[in-house]
């Protein structure tokens, strides 16, 4: 038999895809989906400290679920007795996460078909489709981005898109009579980074949660963010420090010049002594 990893999947996808339509596409990507999860193909080096930084019967959020990669493993670390708080606005992309979570029986996850942004408003999303048809999840962003600059090439090669309309919340205003506790959050939202953060200060200044969030200063620029502007946010407005981590070290670092392309972990100086076992200086 042959393996899902093997040549032939760039000819069964196609076909599927034309054989199946959206819909039935969708059945198809839950169930590739699945073994991802079950195989643990899909990791990030920041997974590895989860444990470190979630424990049992926390609650915690995930803005751009996606297909539930960080959804699943934060769900088995809270346990029955805590929380996952998901957020994922793009239709296709929500419908297979709420399979996924489904045929997992992960009744602890909350999930939301929402954007998290400034305010509450319907927002465009460009969502970049490959050759055949299926939609690039992982790539769909504010239609409002500006994907046409220098060094495009290393970024955003899609030649197709669709638009597609989201509804957009201020989870300040959306949350937080309701939230008790809140200990992690993950943000992987290609450049709308800000726009969450601006809309969860309330949240993150009573709460303190740690942060793990996506950062690609093109995606930020493509916004007309200024990397600045992100750094002010996050250091002098919310108060807290700035860390990537170092996978052969097992450390985490702190961050004091520039950012670069990769996830850095927000921690809030209230809480840096309690993960002084991870961090080196």
């Amino acid at each position: 038999m042959a393996s899902v990893h093997s040549p032939l999947r760039k000819f069964i996808k196609p076909f599927l895809f034309k054989v199946l339509g959206v819909s039935g596409y969708k059945i198809v990507q839950c169930r590739a989906k699945l073994r991802d999860i079950k195989f643990r193909l899909v990791e990030e080096k920041e997974m590895e400290l989860l444990d470190h930084l979630v424990k049992e019967g926390d609650t915690v959020m995930d803005l751009g679920a996606n297909y539930a990669y960080y959804s699943e493993r934060l769900s088995k670390i809270v346990k029955s007795q805590g929380k996952v708080i998901a957020f994922e606005p793009i239709p296709f992309t929500y419908d297979v996460c709420k399979m996924i979570v489904k045929k997992l029986d992960l009744k602890n996850i909350k999930l939301y078909p929402y954007a998290a942004g400034v305010k509450d408003e319907i927002l465009e999303f460009r969502v970049p489709k490959l050759d055949f048809g299926a939609i690039s999840a992982g790539q769909s962003h504010l239609a409002k981005r500006n994907n046409e600059m220098k060094g495009k090439e290393n970024y955003y090669t899609f030649n197709q898109s669709d638009i597609v309309k989201c509804e957009c919340k201020n989870l300040d205003n959306f949350l937080f009579t309701e939230l008790k506790k809140l200990s992690f959050i993950k943000i992987d939202i290609e450049g709308a980074e800000y726009y969450a953060l601006q809309g969860l200060k309330k949240v993150i200044n009573k709460f303190n949660p740690v942060i793990l969030v996506e950062i690609q200063p093109f995606f930020l620029k493509g916004m007309g963010i200024l990397e600045d502007d992100l750094v002010h946010l996050i250091k002098n407005e919310l108060d807290y420090l700035i860390y990537y981590y170092n996978q052969d070290r097992k450390k985490l670092q702190l961050v004091e010049t520039n950012l670069w392309d990769d996830n850095f972990l927000l921690i809030p100086k209230s809480k840096k002594s309690n993960l002084e076992t991870l961090i080196t200086e």
